[in-house]
């Protein structure tokens, strides 16, 4: 746990050298799904308490549904991400990376998530979690280049691609009757519900 901690800290102060160590300490891989976990779970209840604090409906229901269940979805498309990221590279730079070592490393670089837990401040909720998501994705390319030892554009390629995954999944999961995302894709849940309240109004005034 004292380990963890260091590390997590050591992210907090940019020091990109803590992926070094933790891809080759084979008694992380538990602490950095734990990581992942964690964070994970933090950037949905972010998202829970800027609804709960909008007053946007029934906060139990959403809970379940964006934080529990949301966090459930995100860490397996998170998964999917770094198997698309495995296939890219393989596909485009022929290099086979390490899966235990890419997903030790990639569990440490969700540690930005964390900021979402203050999308609950109003104004900048938004921004926030934008800002999360931003760190995490670079995170994980300073994660995918350490576990592979390459860098440049196949990196950024195959990143982008497995982002490119969980971001689209996720905003097909958040729906203005179910909101099974968390974060901030709880506004695209709004957003689609005055959108269709604004088009069957128009077919009621046609």
């Amino acid at each position: 746990m004292q380990a963890t901690i260091s590390r997590i800290g050591r992210i907090a102060q940019l020091d990109l050298s803590v992926f070094d160590e933790v891809r080759f300490d084979s008694h992380a891989t538990v602490s950095s799904l734990a990581i992942a976990t964690g964070t994970t779970f933090l950037f949905g209840l972010g998202g829970w308490l800027w609804w709960t604090v909008s007053g946007l409906g029934d906060g139990g229901a959403v809970f379940v549904k964006s934080v529990v269940l949301g966090t459930l979805f995100s860490l397996v498309l998170w998964l999917v991400w770094l198997l698309v990221v495995y296939s890219v590279l393989l596909r485009i730079a022929h290099v086979a990376v390490p899966v235990e070592q890419l997903v030790r490393s990639a569990g440490l670089a969700t540690a930005p998530l964390a900021l979402g837990l203050f999308m609950f401040v109003p104004a900048i909720s938004f921004g926030i979690g934008l800002v999360a998501i931003g760190g995490w994705v670079l995170m994980t390319q300073v994660a995918i280049e350490r576990s592979t030892g390459i860098s440049g554009g196949a990196v950024t390629i195959a990143n982008g691609a497995g982002f490119a995954v969980w971001a689209i999944v996720m905003s097909l999961l958040a729906t203005s009757t179910s909101q099974l995302a968390p974060g901030p894709f709880l506004a695209e849940s709004i957003w689609e519900a005055l959108t269709s309240l604004e088009y069957a109004g128009q077919v009621i005034a046609q």
